[in-house]
Parts: structure tokens; C-alpha cells; sequence
């Protein structure tokens, strides 16, 4: 009995000299990164028809006004820029897009406040959008001198750059 606490103090005064001998070091783990906002979602189709059907030459100015949908899904406190970038506009005009046929041109409004959308890729910031976001417009033909018929064809591009 002597022999095994002798045994048991040896081995504790060897753990207590070994710890007190120990070196230490010590890491730093930083933890670091970025939390966004989600983006808003597209509510409404991405590729859309604006159909003027078919009318005189002449009647362009009579041409019904179209309705353009765009409407995005968006959280609280959302931030985003709009554009539209016609494939050609007239020449000095910021808001007479080419409508594929010589002398005609289409311009777009803003539904929000019925301004003219600027067609040459300008942006348009956003702030405070949250829920439902109507970003929608309204396009109408526009004779700038006599045309003749025909057929024409155009498009624009949309862009939506959430910040």
C-alpha cells in the first residue's frame, strides 16, 4: 500500500512538473465576410411584344398605346437602377427609338409619373422598394415625317442592375 501511493504521488508531482514545463501557443481566428441583400425576382416575362397591329400609313398618330409589364419581387430596403437601350434612336433624340422603318419612331413613358423612358441606356436609380415594384411602361407610335407602308420591326433591351 506504501509502494502504491509512493507510485501515485511520483506520477502526480511528474504530471505537475511536465504542465509547469509545457510551452503554449496561442491562434487568432478571425471570421470575416459580406451579407447581401437577395435580389429582387422578375415577376413579369422576360421577353415581351409590344404589337401595334396593323393600320394606315397615314393614321400613325391614331396607333393605340401599348402597355409594357414589368414588375419585380422585392425585399425591404431594395436598391436598383433601370435602363433601356433602344437598338437605334433618331438622330439628337434621347427618347425617339428607330421603329425599323424610315420617319417612325416609338417612345416609351414611365407609367410611375408618364415621362418619357430615356432609350439610349441611361439609368435610373431606385431606392426604399420593397414588395410589388411596378416598373412598368407604355409604348406609342410616332410619325416624324410622312412614312410609307410596310412592315417594321424593332426592339429594345431592359436592364435591371440590383444595388
Amino acid at each position: 500500500m506504501k509502494f502504491r501511493l509512493s507510485l501515485a504521488a511520483a506520477l502526480l508531482g511528474g504530471l505537475v512538473c511536465t504542465s509547469i514545463n509545457a510551452a503554449t501557443d496561442t491562434v487568432t481566428v478571425n471570421v470575416s465576410g459580406t451579407l447581401t441583400r437577395p435580389p429582387c425576382t422578375l415577376t413579369s416575362s422576360k421577353a415581351l411584344t409590344v404589337n401595334f397591329g396593323t393600320m394606315r400609313a397615314d393614321q400613325t398618330a391614331a396607333a393605340p398605346v401599348v402597355n409594357i409589364p414589368v414588375t419585380l419581387n422585392c425585399p425591404a430596403n431594395s436598391a436598383l437602377s433601370i435602363s433601356v437601350k433602344a437598338h437605334s434612336v433618331f438622330q439628337g433624340s434621347t427618347t425617339q427609338a428607330y421603329a425599323g422603318k424610315d420617319n417612325l419612331a416609338y417612345l416609351m413613358y414611365w407609367n410611375s409619373d408618364n415621362s418619357a423612358v430615356n432609350v439610349t441606356g441611361v439609368k435610373r436609380t431606385l431606392t426604399n422598394q420593397s414588395g410589388t415594384v411596378d416598373l412598368s411602361m407604355r409604348a406609342k407610335l410616332t410619325a416624324l415625317a410622312p412614312v410609307t407602308e410596310g412592315a417594321f420591326s424593332a426592339s429594345s433591351v431592359i436592364s435591371i442592375e440590383y444595388l
